[in-house]
């Protein structure tokens, strides 16, 4: 859990000035707080992200000219924030970046399903002027812009299936490094431990 707590001078502050000048500590399990940092109490320990926390990092990331440029080195020392390690922004920037990639391809997907939408009210509209006005018979000229709609919604349809398969495939590369990562840190627990 992540407490604010009033810097006394005992305490190096950030180096950079940029981020307003706070202070997180991460207070350990045993209540004493005295390395600073403590973790969750699972058998493997996490770090809980609180919304300042998320917050801090945010600001970081973007005074680093985002999250594709955004370092976790660099995130740690503009962060400053004591008991914050490698391994907690390593991860963190990993998601953080996926996340933001997500959300761009579900926009992309928006723009599509907006293409979609219009091919088919464009289909509608076509077939409503041919059944209101049974006089104007058979045109081929409506036939066709009829054809083209369901060509372009065909289209649509196959552009957003292969988005979905993209974003599948992606989905099982991201868990399979998730799996690879944690086999590879299991290693070296125990290689350390």
């Amino acid at each position: 859990m992540y407490h604010h707590h009033h810097q006394d001078n005992s305490m190096h502050p950030s180096t950079r000035m940029s981020i307003p000048e706070r202070h997180l500590f991460l207070q350990g399990g045993n209540g004493n707080g005295d390395s600073g940092l403590v973790l969750s109490t699972d058998a493997k320990p996490r770090l809980k992200w609180t919304p300042d926390l998320h917050e801090r990092f945010i600001e970081a990331v973007n005074q680093l000219g985002g999250a594709d440029k955004a370092t976790p080195k660099s995130v740690l020392k503009l962060m400053g924030i004591q008991g914050l390690t490698l391994y907690h922004l390593k991860s963190h920037l990993q998601k953080y970046r996926l996340s933001k990639n997500l959300h761009g391809q579900a926009n992309a997907s928006g723009a599509n399903k907006a293409v979609a939408a219009a091919g088919v009210e464009r289909i509608s509209e076509n077939s409503a002027a041919c059944i209101s006005n049974p006089s104007m018979g058979p045109q081929p000229n409506k036939n066709i812009q009829i054809s083209e709609a369901i060509q372009m919604q065909i289209e649509v349809q196959r552009r957003l299936h292969e988005q979905l398969e993209v974003q599948r495939h992606l989905q099982l590369r991201i868990e399979a490094q998730g799996k690879y990562l944690q086999s590879v840190l299991e290693k070296a627990q125990e290689t350390l431990g």
